[in-house]
């Protein structure tokens, strides 16, 4: 929900580590992703949450999170843009610092894939 608009916003949230030694499930990620998307939000905070949680839970060398969404409040009120898609990310530890790994995450999340 939008903290400013109290109205939903939804979409995709992708999420790459690069693990030092644990690894987490893909459950589990869709559990960090709901703990934090089930609270009034805005898109960039809750990418930077879920990155920050993933990092912390597992001690990763690198996380990188994405989100593609389409909020209500851009397609009801205001400039009304039916088919606006606001992308966020936040990429932390070597998923920073290593162009060649976020170049590899970016790349394979912009593969056309279904709806």
């Amino acid at each position: 929900m939008c903290e400013h608009h109290v109205l939903p916003f939804f979409g995709r949230c992708h999420i790459a580590y690069i693990a030092k030694g644990k690894v987490i499930g893909a459950s589990k990620l869709a559990r960090i992703v709901d703990l934090f998307a089930r609270r009034l939000q805005i898109q960039e905070r809750l990418t930077n949450q879920i990155a920050r949680a993933v990092m912390d839970a597992i001690g990763a060398q690198g996380v990188g999170v994405v989100i593609e969404a389409q909020h209500l409040c851009m397609m009801m009120r205001g400039v009304e843009k039916q088919n606006s898609l606001l992308t966020t990310s936040s990429v932390l530890g070597s998923m920073h610092k290593s162009l060649s790994t976020r170049t590899e995450f970016l790349t394979l999340i912009s593969k056309r894939r279904p709806t």
